[in-house]
């Protein structure tokens, strides 16, 4: 398991710490299936598939393909948003509690460290959002943001890949 991976929408992304994406998904999931089933739209099942595979797998990343559109779209930032508002109120999360959210059925999240604080969480769901959104703001020349760490957002170099 990597400890970063990247988050990307519509050609534009940064990296994350992954204990953070993984936090950040698992508990989008939670939320998710704790909708009303009446709330639930065509896309529903296409999002939380998603989120559950990358909570787990944090080496994929998370990639939300150029097509979420509409109601996709529209329910991911959703539940971006109310995970941010769950985890604001708390202070950190356990690796136990995390392994035991049952809404990822058989698969758990298994973390790096024993507790994540949310601060960065909360930091890297409201990164997430501005990139949904088309509005995150460009990292410093040859750097990419990098969310979810401790201290707050952070840059990293690019490094030039030679053919």
């Amino acid at each position: 398991m990597s400890k970063t991976c990247f988050v990307e929408f519509n050609g534009s992304g940064f990296w994350a710490f992954s204990d953070s994406l993984a936090v950040l998904l698992g508990q989008a999931v939670v939320v998710a299936e704790e909708m009303a089933a009446d709330r639930h739209s065509a896309a529903f099942g296409d999002v939380v598939d998603q989120l559950r595979v990358s909570a787990v797998v944090t080496d994929l990343g998370l990639l939300v393909a150029e097509d979420w559109r509409g109601d996709r779209l529209d329910l991911l930032i959703q539940l971006i948003e109310e995970v941010n508002r769950r985890l604001g109120e708390r202070g950190r999360v356990t690796a136990p509690e995390v392994r035991g959210w049952t809404a990822l059925g058989d698969d758990v999240i298994e973390l790096r460290r024993d507790t994540v604080d949310t601060a960065p969480v909360v930091e890297l769901g409201q990164g997430v959002l501005q990139l949904l959104r088309e509005n995150l703001p460009p990292a410093p020349e040859g750097t990419w943001w990098f969310y979810g760490v401790e201290g707050g957002r952070q840059t990293i170099v690019m490094r030039n890949v030679e053919s």
